[in-house]
């Protein structure tokens, strides 16, 4: 088994942080991780992808160019992925759920952790990770941030979503 994760964002919008959780908890379920981050030099405002292969068996090549989950979080990420994207991919972009997040006032700041609850369904639905682990490592990440019971209402509005 292997899968391969494409998380596009802006700098900024939690990429990286998503990208740690998800591997921590494929790990913690006995998996074979690669990661590989990539942004720009100017962190805060430009594309940031994380590309991340799990795997059952040993990873001797951890770079892709087709992903199995792709998600999108801007327009500009949008453009720098067009290539990845293919009739086979799930994809997982903003603004399919824009309007959804609007209407249940979920904070544009907790945006992020709703994707990372859907994806973590996802993933624990393919037996990848546990989702109690996976919420433990995102709330000891973020419990001491002061917006965590908006994050912890975006995962719970994720866990009730797609």
């Amino acid at each position: 088994m292997e899968y391969k994760i494409l998380l596009s964002g802006d700098g900024g919008q939690g990429i990286q942080t998503l990208s740690q959780l998800i591997c921590q908890s494929a790990i913690k379920s006995g998996f074979n991780v690669s990661h590989i981050p990539n942004y720009g030099l100017e962190q805060r405002g430009g594309v940031s992808l994380a590309f991340i292969k799990i795997s059952n068996k040993e990873i001797n090549y951890p770079k892709f160019s087709k992903a199995d989950l792709i998600l999108i979080l801007s327009d500009q990420a949008r453009s720098r992925i067009k290539n990845y994207i293919n009739s086979d991919n799930d994809i997982l972009d903003i603004l399919d759920f824009k309007q959804k997040l609007l209407e249940n006032k979920i904070s544009i700041f907790s945006y992020n952790v709703f994707f990372l609850s859907v994806i973590g369904k996802k993933l624990a639905g393919k037996k990848i990770l546990d989702l109690k682990d996976l919420f433990v490592f995102l709330k000891s990440k973020l419990i001491k941030k002061p917006n965590w019971e908006q994050n912890k209402q975006a995962w719970d509005f994720g866990q009730d979503n797609k």
